[in-house]
């Protein structure tokens, strides 16, 4: 029996020497890798600002045998002050409690019993740059989180934002705090980030144009890794259940599902960029209108020049940062001779791989009907400026393709709407004031010659390749559509018989009847005839 007790107690002896041991040993290498992650930070931050004096740095790290406490600082030189004072360096200053693997005690208590390098538990320290922050957040770190960090170097975690309630003379800003869950992979420089915000508000305490703008349920997603041109590619999300703005006496404008989307991709052909903004629905003074889309992006664009753009921006940030108050922002974007000249020079280099450029689509939809824009645009290199325009338009624009769809019954319902809501009409009186304003609209839409009606709709569709433009299903060369378009710049319309016709109403300059002063007499149609 003491035989036994004397292996149990040995191994446990044993044991304990080698968590200890293996403890000290992660200390080490501990540290080895927090001083080679700030080396690796400080270089993404000049990679993407060049030009920025802004720098991570390890003040101290206290080693003991199952954590460390280390702090960090982020100093950034040169911070504007107030008008008429010179600038200033400034630090945010980071505290970060470490236990070591491989059994830290943070994740022994939360059942967690795989081996791991570290856990870490950071915050934000109090200082001179962040005190009225730490005010609003009566004394709690306004930031803070934790962190695994695995023996491959990966790392996942938390990021939290405490809630701030600011009263000011001017106006109150209520935060309820963000929650940010991220995960980081080394190898394949791939991250993730997901996270909440329950609310914002903004009440304007103006006399004269009071206001309050009131954003809930937003959520954040993004997955990014690093593609093979050095880029992080892979998409980012925004989404918000309601946005609503009120200004002064105006109607409330509420934006219902509101969601944005953003794209990055890499193929052979390169990189391929897409955006979409989405809104559910959009209601004005109570009433819903109509839900809306946006969505362009391009594609074939060749890695490199994108590279040269993306570093010009960055140096356009640095500019922006140092910029004293009082100071014209436009100046930040005024481009130096040796910049401008890279924009140019990555901008050829882009149409030398043949980008396209698209819209799909601009949409707006309600239960009358959807009308909608579509667009694709096939760039090419101009060649030298010394050749002739016309040639270079040519090589410039090598195909365009582009279609616009207008319902007459979805813009009947929104003007009726509005015609309810801003000018006191009744519904019979507004739908029918809506349904002559849309059809002299539409008239002299078709009566222009660049768009033609189809059923319920007017339609136009723009189609051009190797010099020739087809217009509505009419081709033509690109010379006659450029005169075409130059008359109408004019003032003439390119179609003929289309006299100024006078009013059908004989009572129309009586101003009577609301729909005379809301529907303009309908234009002649092509050709002279009415529709």
């Amino acid at each position: 029996m003491k035989k036994s007790l004397g292996v149990v107690v040995g191994v446990i002896v044993v044991a304990g020497v080698a968590w200890v041991g293996a403890s000290w040993y992660t200390g080490q290498r501990l540290e080895a890798v927090v001083r080679q992650g700030v080396d690796e930070g400080n270089a993404k931050i000049q990679a993407f600002m060049p030009n920025a004096k802004v720098k991570i740095v390890v003040d101290s790290i206290e080693r003991h045998v199952f954590s460390s406490d280390i702090q960090y600082s982020v100093t950034i030189q040169g911070v504007p002050g107030e008008e008429g004072k010179p600038v200033k360096d400034v630090a945010i200053l980071l505290h970060d409690h470490v236990e070591h693997g491989p059994f830290p005690l943070a994740r022994l208590k939360t059942g967690a019993l795989a081996p791991v390098m570290a856990t870490s538990a950071f915050e934000l320290v109090n200082n001179d740059t962040v005190k009225s922050w730490f005010e609003l957040t009566k004394g709690t770190a306004p930031f803070s989180g934790n962190a695994t960090i695995h023996y491959n170097r990966d790392v996942d975690g938390n990021l939290v934002l405490q809630p701030v309630d600011m009263q000011h003379a001017d106006g109150n800003l209520k935060f309820s705090g963000m929650n940010l869950q991220v995960a980081v992979a080394r190898a394949t420089k791939a991250a993730k980030v997901s996270g909440t915000v329950d609310s914002i508000s903004l009440d304007i305490k103006d006399p004269n144009a009071p206001g309050t703008v009131q954003i809930t349920g937003v959520s954040l997603n993004s997955d990014m890794h690093e593609g093979q041109a050095g880029l992080q590619v892979g998409t980012n999300q925004v989404a918000v259940k309601q946005m609503r703005i009120v200004h002064a006496a105006d109607p409330a404008i509420v934006l219902n599902n509101y969601t944005q989307n953003a794209e990055l991709t890499e193929s052979p052909t390169g990189l391929a960029v897409k955006a979409v903004y989405d809104v559910g629905m959009l209601n004005l003074g109570g009433q819903d209108i109509a839900g809306m889309r946006l969505g362009f992006g391009a594609r074939n664009l060749a890695a490199e020049p994108v590279k040269a753009l993306v570093e010009l921006y960055g140096n356009l940030l640095t500019r922006a940062m140092k910029q004293k108050p009082g100071e014209d922002p436009e100046q930040a974007f005024d481009l130096p001779p040796e910049e401008r000249q890279k924009a140019m020079a990555a901008g050829k280099a882009l149409l030398a791989g043949n980008p396209t450029i698209f819209v799909d689509p601009i949409l707006i939809h309600n239960a009358k009907g959807e009308s909608r824009f579509d667009l694709t645009l096939d760039l090419g290199d101009p060649g030298s400026p010394d050749q002739p325009v016309d040639q270079m338009v040519t090589k410039l624009l090598r195909k365009l393709d582009a279609k616009l769809v207008i319902s007459a019954p979805m813009v009947n319902s929104i003007l009726a709407q509005q015609m309810q809501q801003q000018g006191g009409l009744d519904a019979a009186t507004a739908q029918k004031q809506a349904e002559a304003t849309t059809q002299a609209l539409a008239q002299m839409a078709v009566a222009t010659g660049y768009l033609s009606k189809d059923g319920d709709n007017v339609v136009g569709t723009l189609n051009y390749a190797d010099k020739v433009v087809n217009l509505n299903g009419k081709k033509m060369p690109l010379e006659e559509f450029a005169m075409m378009v130059a008359s109408m710049a004019m003032g003439m319309h390119p179609s003929e018989g289309m006299d100024e016709d006078e009013p059908e109403d004989g009572d129309a300059d009586e101003g009577d009847e609301p729909a005379d002063q809301v529907a303009p007499a309908a234009p002649a149609a092509p050709g002279g005839a009415r529709k």
